[in-house]
């Protein structure tokens, strides 16, 4: 059995077992036959470990340098090193749309598992099988990456060298394609709410999934970032390119319905919005990917265009067809009966929601916008970040506000208690603002601090009143008090963990946005420059040779930080040198260098970049305190379970 062979098999094997899924679904919904759910899920296992063998099959064929299978002949190359092969998987169109097939299978197995509603669990999961015939038949009839050649070559060009160049390309597709293909999965149990219209459970029951897909995207956009800064050579990490945009929109809609989901789920309200946002949130995974798949954008992050373009346009439109025609059918009967106080938790929620949207969609238009006009009229226009910063610094100041008294403000009404509370956030905001500005930090910093003291009050009022309270109360220690809340309240302090971890990020991107240093100087072997408090001094220019690619080094001493290695990378199949910075981090500021030139006849000068930007390191701690809250919430509390949703349930089966 050749690699072609296996992996031919099993995608066939995994198509047919998705349709017979489909099939049983179907059959469990219109017969009401709990034992067709059980052929559903085991259909499902099946499908999964067909597509498992084909993504083996692959990787096979990568490893072995099997150049017979189209795939591995226009992206791998011989001189390769085993890791970037691995990940040769993912760094074309064909591969990456197998990965994303996994990954659905996996997760419609998964959730199938956990299936247990009998109105819903056959929507639910045939849903599932439905998004993943969708990839799976591309795989096999569209971009089948196991075709093989009559005459195939001895060596391939390999993949992109900026995908060779760090090791986190190994892991950011993987993280990001977690997240999107996550969001299928409360899609699926929306469309079955509203197509079996029981309107509640599926909030509670999609909770886990929410949670995890965007777990995995917050740390795909992070893991993005880092790869941005570490191998781009351009000193940034966020440079609002279109297809960071891309799995910005998701993550912003998501985020947005993470909220809205815990009115319902405590107050029963929001389902509509709570429908339109789920919707539209993995509608956004797909908008992603056909703008990174179709060719109609030009990025680092793009994939060629190639004949998926159109099919992906067209599956994002029926998403967006589908969920939005049953919530038309069902929009009389899912409208709120209670009512909003403005100055109450919910409120806040809802206007927060309000805010991610708008968010969401101003990114969507500065990425569409450049195409829209050359579609109409054939220019060249660009949007960068100074439209997008122009708009996002207001809206994110209103977001922290929002993000301060959400929490703070009870549900329904204010009281007397909470107000007092808000007052003092409110001195800790003008305090904090005003010390920015006698400190000579700019405005938008100092109010950037102000906020994040604003959220630190609310935050530290939310941690240790209650335990204070019932301390005296009780006669017990306070840290005892607030140890045992930790213990059975641990999802209510996971989510105020990943507050924190949101304020510390937007205390580095305020710092690093708006001090940040670059300079460029050419030195002579030898000499030394001083900037910034810092002496760097360049001891040696040298050749490096690897079996995949040429490297020049430049050897810099930094005073009190050490030698640090920046370099050009020259790769057999580009002309391009691409740039590898030496980025040296500390707890205050970072030293980011970059060879940007040599003296190719004698190397005897180098043109050395220094890009200097302050609490970059802090930024990537936000990344860990945000996970670890993430996990704080998933994790199984002590707590006694509250009373299912279901006797909020509105409308009878």
């Amino acid at each position: 059995m050749t690699p072609a062979a296996v992996g031919n098999f099993s995608l066939a094997l995994a198509v047919l077992f998705s349709l017979l899924g489909l099939l049983a679904a179907v059959v469990a919904w219109w017969s009401k036959d709990a034992r067709y759910i059980t052929v559903a899920k085991r259909s499902a296992l099946v499908a999964f470990l067909g597509t498992l063998g084909a993504f083996v099959a692959l990787e096979w064929a990568l490893l072995t340098d099997d150049f017979s299978v189209i795939y591995v002949a226009r992206n791998s190359t011989r001189a390769n090193p085993t890791w970037v092969k691995f990940a040769t998987l993912w760094a074309a169109l064909e591969g990456s749309i197998l990965l994303w097939a996994l990954l659905q299978t996996l997760y419609t197995w998964l959730a199938g598992r956990k299936m247990r509603d009998y109105w819903t669990s056959p929507v639910a999961l045939g849903t599932l099988f439905v998004i993943q015939l969708f990839f799976l038949v591309n795989v096999l009839f569209v971009i089948n990456p196991f075709i093989v050649l009559p005459n195939p070559p001895s060596d391939g060009p390999g993949p992109n060298p900026l995908l060779q160049n760090h090791w986190m390309m190994a892991v950011h597709p993987i993280l990001m394609y977690l997240g999107f293909v996550g969001l299928s999965v409360p899609f699926a149990f929306a469309i079955a709410a509203m197509w079996t219209r029981r309107y509640q459970t599926w909030i509670v029951e999609t909770k886990w999934w929410l949670l995890v897909a965007w777990g995995f995207l917050t740390a795909a956009i992070y893991a993005g970032g880092w790869w941005s800064y570490e191998v781009l050579g351009w000193g940034g990490y966020w440079g609002w390119d279109p297809v960071e945009n891309a799995s910005f929109i998701p993550w912003l809609l998501s985020t947005a319905f993470l909220h809205t989901a815990m009115v319902q789920e405590r107050r029963g309200l929001f389902r509509t919005w709570n429908f339109t946002l789920v919707t539209l949130s993995f509608a956004a995974t797909v908008f992603g990917t056909f703008l990174t798949r179709s060719g109609v954008i030009e990025s680092v992050h793009a994939f060629a265009g190639g004949p998926v373009g159109p099919i992906f346009l067209s599956f994002l439109l029926v998403i967006l067809a589908v969920g939005f025609v049953l919530l038309g059918r069902i929009s009389s009967e899912v409208r709120d009966v209670g009512t909003v106080h403005p100055l109450s938790r919910e409120g806040m929620l809802l206007f927060g929601a309000l805010v991610l949207i708008t968010m969401a969609f101003v990114v969507i238009f500065g990425t569409l916008f450049p195409l829209l006009v050359e579609a109409f009229n054939g220019a060249k226009v660009s949007v960068g970040a100074p439209f997008f910063n122009q708009l996002f610094v207001p809206l994110g100041y209103l977001m922290l506000l929002l993000m301060g008294l959400g929490p703070v403000l009870p549900w329904r009404k204010p009281e007397s208690e909470t107000l007092r509370v808000v007052v003092w956030m409110a001195i800790a905001l003008v305090l904090g603002t005003a010390l920015g500005l006698v400190v000579g930090w700019t405005l938008w910093v100092s109010l950037t601090v102000g906020f994040v003291l604003f959220n630190l009050v609310a935050l530290g009022w939310l941690t240790f009143s209650p335990a204070i309270r019932r301390a005296r109360a009780t006669g017990a220690s306070p840290l005892r008090v607030l140890a045992a809340q930790f213990s059975y309240s641990r999802r209510r302090y996971g989510g105020y963990t990943v507050h924190l971890g949101v304020l510390m990020a937007v205390l580095a991107i305020s710092f690093s946005q708006s001090y940040r240093l670059d300079v460029q100087k050419t030195l002579q072997i030898g000499e030394s420059w001083n900037v910034v408090g810092r002496t760097l001094t360049v001891h040696k220019l040298r050749l490096l040779r690897e079996q995949y690619r040429d490297s020049v080094v430049a050897d810099v001493e930094i005073s009190g930080l050490g030698m640090v290695h920046p370099r050009l990378n020259y790769y057999r199949t580009s002309r391009t040198p691409f740039a590898s910075p030496a980025v040296t981090y500390t707890w205050l500021k970072d030293y980011y260098v970059v060879l940007q030139a040599f003296d190719q006849e004698k190397g005897s000068w180098v043109t050395l970049r220094l890009v200097v930007t302050p609490l970059v390191l802090w930024l990537w701690i936000s990344a860990g305190i945000i996970i670890f809250g993430i996990l704080m919430i998933l994790w199984p509390s002590g707590a006694t379970a509250r009373a299912p949703a279901a006797a909020a349930e509105g409308v009878s089966a």
